[in-house]
């Protein structure tokens, strides 16, 4: 019996998502033929310019431009003030830059809006496309599958197929799962895969008891398949594959407190700078 995948039922949210792959895949894939460093960055800066370019369009140039001219001006005052001791004039001056700044602030929301569905289709992209490097062929892809607890003890196996092959072997012992990973009591089996590269993904097939459950697995191409599998089923709750993550220079961790990815951490750090970077560069306020 083929145990369908939880995804086998199509949501709103996936039909989205595949929805904006096909539309950005055609746009941003040659990004996937660049080292992942230089990906990260051209997606970064592109970020900051898209921030940057959608303000002359939907804000007032000039009275921006007149707003950061009061606010050096006033910062100059400020400084004058402290020399002097002036405690009346320093109050002045701060609470014309409070207003300054305010009428500036006000200007902020729309440019945000417009460039809100633009970044939001590459960052959906970048989520399932630079997250993690595609294996090559042969690279060793742990596999793991997830059982109740009542489950270890127990042993499950892959079915074996021309070009894949199982390093630690294709029948494995259930074991009781490590619970400060899993976050509650579980039971896992664990294969070391290589393959070919294939330019459609194995199916790869795990049997246990009267079911036989497939998850994908893309190597040798520049896309990789999903990590993970759900499964209803009372038996393997889920198998997922375990991939390299994108990490700028090899050395940009990801913050493990707020759920960021290496990936992700690289971005922000690339994207934030470059706005002031673009608006410098285009004299755009």
């Amino acid at each position: 019996m083929i145990v369908p995948s939880r995804e086998g039922s199509t949501t709103v949210f996936s039909d989205i998502n595949h929805l904006i792959l096909r539309i950005t895949d055609p746009v941003l894939g040659w990004l996937l033929h660049l080292p992942s460093d230089a990906a990260l960055f051209i997606i970064g800066i592109g970020t900051g310019a898209i921030l940057t370019l959608a303000r002359p369009l939907t804000t007032n140039q000039d009275l921006l431009r007149r707003c950061g001219q009061d606010k050096r001006r006033l910062k100059e005052l400020i400084r004058e003030a402290k020399r002097r001791r002036d405690k009346d004039a320093l109050r002045r001056h701060r609470a014309v830059k409070g207003l300054v700044a305010m009428t500036a602030l006000r200007s902020e929301g729309l440019p945000l809006a417009v460039a809100l569905v633009p970044i939001a289709l590459l960052g959906t992209w970048c989520f399932q496309r630079l997250e993690y490097h595609p294996p090559a062929a042969f690279e060793r892809v742990p596999m793991t599958a997830y059982f109740p607890i009542s489950a270890a003890g127990g042993v499950v196996h892959l079915v074996p197929q021309p070009g894949l092959t199982a390093e630690n072997g294709w029948v494995q012992e259930i074991v009781r799962a490590d619970e400060s990973e899993t976050g509650d009591p579980q039971a896992v089996a664990t294969w070391h895969l290589k393959a070919e590269a294939k330019s459609i993904p194995y199916a790869v097939e795990i049997r246990y008891r009267e079911g036989t459950y497939t998850k994908a697995l893309l190597v040798g191409q520049r896309t990789y398949a999903p990590m993970a599998r759900s499964f209803d089923s009372d038996w393997i709750t889920k198998a997922e594959t375990r991939l390299r993550p994108v990490k700028l220079f090899g050395i940009v961790p990801g913050i493990d407190p707020l759920h960021l990815a290496p990936w992700l951490v690289a971005y922000l750090l690339i994207a934030v700078p470059s706005v002031s970077l673009v608006k410098r560069v285009c004299g755009i306020y």
